[in-house]
């Protein structure tokens, strides 16, 4: 009994302090969510690299700009927008369907294409060692 108390009493004290439990507004932080949380406060970016966030709550939606100093493409700058996947509204219809069908093939799809290789007909050059 002691136990079930002071579980509701840690869980109390996180609320009130904004501990990673809770998300914006209260709501409890999704696996996702945490999980970013613990990679960006591992993260050791490059100099040439830098992540923005357009809404500090929302750490799943957030920009990555590259700006090499050396090589071809010095002095370019390279932006790529990341937002957590929608099934609702997809870019790739054929992919949204499978991730709301068989999440465990979706999974599977995407480590094909990232280590190289076919996914159905289309085929990924390797982006993972």
């Amino acid at each position: 009994m002691i136990k079930l108390f002071s579980l509701k009493q840690q869980k109390k004290d996180e609320e009130s302090a904004g501990g990673n439990r809770t998300g914006a507004g209260g709501k409890k932080a999704s696996a996702a969510q945490l999980r970013i949380q613990k990679d960006i406060n591992e993260l050791n970016l490059p100099k040439t690299c830098e992540i923005n966030f357009p809404d500090d709550d929302d750490l799943l939606n957030f920009r990555l700009i590259i700006c090499p100093d050396e090589g071809f493409y010095k002095g370019g700058k390279f932006i790529f927008s990341f937002k957590e996947p929608n099934p609702e509204d997809p870019l790739n219809k054929e992919a949204a369907e499978v991730l709301q069908t068989n999440r465990r093939l979706f999974e599977q799809n995407v480590h094909r294409s990232l280590k190289g290789g076919y996914v159905g007909a289309t085929y990924f050059e390797r982006c993972l060692k």
